[in-house]
């Protein structure tokens, strides 16, 4: 009996000890904490005045660059000058496309993964952009995520601009309910950002998207935030792009691709494929889009955007709305390989006050 209450003790002793640290460690992982509304900084790379002779006329493109490691995530074991070269591929392609704002998703600000690049102040000196807005949704000093990344960790998205931007905020997702409070450690978190910019003397509303990826109900309710508190009462012209993890409801014959990889704790009839109401709620809002479904959907190759290698889903959207309508829109397939995505483009006409 004695050797029982001792064992039973020193159980015990072990267990409070352990949550101890475990506590202990949680809290100095996280410090400073990232807030779930914030406003990170605002980089200016340059002088350089950009001012185009249309003045009605603005550019833009979205880029999910897949933390600067390529179409394959399983070749993060790579140095320092292998991965600058592949972020210098997306350089290219940015000077390529020249938009004149950029809203990207899956970049890493200060990550052991990524050599401690600030990869949106990288693209943007390499690519002739002068301000960058940075938009953290994750920062860990030890993180272990999907990829079997260990390390010091600061990803979310970002917007990189020729026009001054003069506000930036961020806005930091919730994960799905779905997910158990012990698989967080293995999952960014998602995310929304806005800035504003001055587009030759006329403000502009940005509204950068990465929506939950599986969970429709988790993903509607996100966007249906972002137009609460962001887009339903705006005072300018709005641009919302990004990375929105869904499709136009439609009559598919099986899952789409970017759904296949959804993790055990997500169930089947929650991804609700067929129904998602998350780009519907835009157009709701009567915001123009810049490849309709009408079009896609005939002319799926062209402009499906992953993955890049072979794509077979359209995931990723520009949208324009309050005084702000597109004009045409397409996908920069010319990219190739250097995301698992392919950026979007669209021409969009700004209408003054």
């Amino acid at each position: 009996m004695k050797i029982f209450k001792l064992i039973f003790s020193l159980s015990i002793t072990i267990l409070i000890v352990f949550l101890l640290l475990s506590t202990a460690f949680l809290w100095w992982n996280n410090y400073p904490p990232l807030l779930n509304r914030s406003n990170p900084p605002i980089i200016k790379i340059s002088e350089k005045n950009h001012r185009k002779v249309d003045i009605k006329n603005i550019k833009t493109a979205s880029y999910n660059i897949h933390f600067g490691i390529g179409y394959n995530a399983k070749t993060l074991a790579i140095d320092e000058l292998s991965y600058i070269n592949r972020l210098n591929k997306i350089a290219d392609v940015l000077k390529s496309i020249d938009a004149d704002v950029v809203f990207l998703q899956e970049v890493d600000f200060a990550s052991d993964r990524s050599f401690n690049i600030n990869q949106a102040e990288y693209l943007a000196k390499n690519a002739d952009y002068q301000y960058v807005a940075i938009a953290p949704t994750l920062r860990k000093k030890m993180h272990l995520n999907y990829n079997n990344v260990k390390g010091k960790i600061e990803t979310g998205i970002a917007i990189i601009s020729k026009y001054p931007i003069i506000y930036n905020e961020v806005l930091i997702f919730d994960y799905s309910y779905q997910m158990p409070f012990f698989m967080k450690w293995l999952f960014d978190p998602h995310g929304s950002q806005k800035c504003v910019i001055d587009f030759n003397n006329q403000k502009v509303n940005l509204i950068n998207i990465h929506l939950e990826p599986w969970c429709s109900e988790t993903r509607y309710s996100q966007m249906l935030k972002v137009k609460d508190i962001w887009l339903e009462n705006a005072k300018h012209p709005v641009i919302v792009a990004g990375d929105f993890n869904t499709t136009f409801p439609a009559k598919f014959k099986k899952m789409p691709f970017h759904l296949l990889d959804a993790p055990f704790f997500i169930k089947k009839d929650s991804i609700n494929y067929k129904n998602d109401k998350t780009l519907v709620l835009l157009k709701n809002l009567k915001h123009s889009e810049a490849v309709p479904a009408k079009l896609y959907l005939k002319n799926k190759n062209r402009y499906f955007t992953y993955p890049s290698m072979d794509p077979k889903v359209k995931i990723d959207y520009i949208f324009a709305g309050n005084r702000a309508k597109v004009i045409k829109g397409y996908v920069f397939h010319e990219a190739k390989l250097a995301s698992d995505h392919l950026p979007i483009i669209a021409e969009i006409k700004i209408n003054g006050n």
